[in-house]
């Protein structure tokens, strides 16, 4: 990423738990187009800033163990499950 890229999120101040077993740290978080495109100390302006200080950052969960099969046919987005952190 360049330091004159565009950013649509920053999440700022954050905790940031990446899911590959390595010790939590503090960074900012920056998306452009859908994607994330840096994990650092940002200074990037963007388009929305969400104050992360205090909270945890981290990708989607998945949920291996489910008994979810009807609420699929019932709602497909499963809306439930994805505010709770599952994707």
């Amino acid at each position: 990423m360049t330091q004159q890229q565009a950013l649509d999120l920053v999440i700022r101040g954050g905790t940031v738990v990446d899911g590959s077993g390595a010790a939590a740290f503090a960074a900012d978080v920056g998306i452009a187009g859908g994607r994330i495109v840096a994990v650092a100390a940002l200074r990037q302006r963007a388009q929305r800033v969400l104050d992360a200080r205090g909270l945890v950052v981290a990708p989607g969960f998945i949920d291996v163990h489910s008994h979810d099969d009807m609420a699929l046919i019932r709602g497909p987005r499963l809306d439930f499950k994805v505010m709770q952190g599952v994707t």
